[in-house]
């Protein structure tokens, strides 16, 4: 079904997406009805982490901070991107850690 989408999304001439990989084949696709936390940025020193969470039976993402933050700092985590094809993903987070 992923890749079902991805090919879709580049049918149709759309350039950003947004899946999380939760492991099991299932990937969580906020492409459309995601909330605000699908613009949250990768950084390789990130300030959060997500989390799996079984609630009511359901899986549940949540995220975490990693430290403390002042008000209006930007919530990053790691994407962990995964390779597709040859070209690797770049990074442009552009911390001493990338």
């Amino acid at each position: 079904e992923y890749l079902r989408r991805k090919e879709f999304y580049q049918e149709v001439g759309q350039r950003h997406y947004y899946f999380m990989n939760v492991g099991n084949g299932e990937v969580i696709d906020a492409c459309r009805k995601g909330n605000h936390a699908r613009f949250i940025n990768h950084s390789c020193d990130p300030n959060c982490e997500t989390q799996k969470w079984l609630v009511k039976g359901e899986l549940a993402i949540g995220l975490f901070a990693l430290k403390d933050m002042a008000a209006g700092d930007e919530l990053t985590f790691d994407y962990n991107f995964e390779r597709y094809g040859d070209k690797p993903m770049r990074c442009y987070c552009g911390t001493k850690a990338c």
